[in-house]
């Protein structure tokens, strides 16, 4: 179980997160709701180890690599689609030959050969999730994963979410509807 307590998070004089407590227990489908700045991001980077709180405490998060946080923007490695999700598995020990079959999981096999940077938004959201789920994370964090996407790419998307097993924390400004079992909001 993760735990959050007292965490407040500031840029300077600029609070961007206020949050009392939290819990979210092994295997829960958590989603994050709030209008634009109200801390949903900077939630999810804490929660990943990549920013530190200015106060309070987090705990109970698996170290790095048992955690992936998917951000709103995917970062794209150079290289093709399929060198993304193979690098992700080699970095976790994990069979290269699986990633041809995570790409056709999210429909983004066709892409495998593709240098990513020539990939649309939605097109580096599909390969950068078959490179978080390949590596097989107990906790993943999603912000905002279904922007961009189109009709038939949502769907594959939440195919993949609802067959996840690990504990899902899903950031989005209305995330109701999504494969989520409860909704926790942030507001400004």
């Amino acid at each position: 179980m993760i735990r959050v307590d007292a965490l407040i998070v500031r840029f300077g004089e600029v609070t961007a997160l206020d949050l009392p407590s939290l819990r979210i227990p092994d295997g829960d489908r958590l989603g994050i709701s709030g209008p634009n700045g109200s801390g949903k991001t900077t939630l999810l980077r804490v929660l990943a180890g990549l920013l530190a709180p200015t106060s309070g405490a987090v705990q109970g998060v698996p170290p790095p690599g048992r955690i992936v946080l998917l951000h709103q923007r995917p970062f794209m490695l150079r290289g093709t689609a399929l060198d993304n999700v193979t690098y992700a598995l080699h970095i976790a020990r994990g069979p290269a030959s699986r990633a041809a079959g995570w790409l056709e999981r999210l429909g983004a096999l066709h892409l495998a050969d593709r240098t990513a940077g020539t990939l649309s938004v939605g097109e580096q959201r599909r390969v950068a999730l078959a490179r978080a789920l390949a590596v097989g994370p107990e906790v993943l964090l999603l912000d905002e994963p279904l922007a961009g996407l189109y009709a038939p790419g949502v769907e594959v998307v939440l195919d993949a979410l609802e067959a996840f097993e690990g504990t899902l924390v899903f950031a989005a400004p209305d995330p109701r509807g999504e494969p989520v079992s409860r909704v926790v909001s942030l507001e400004r």
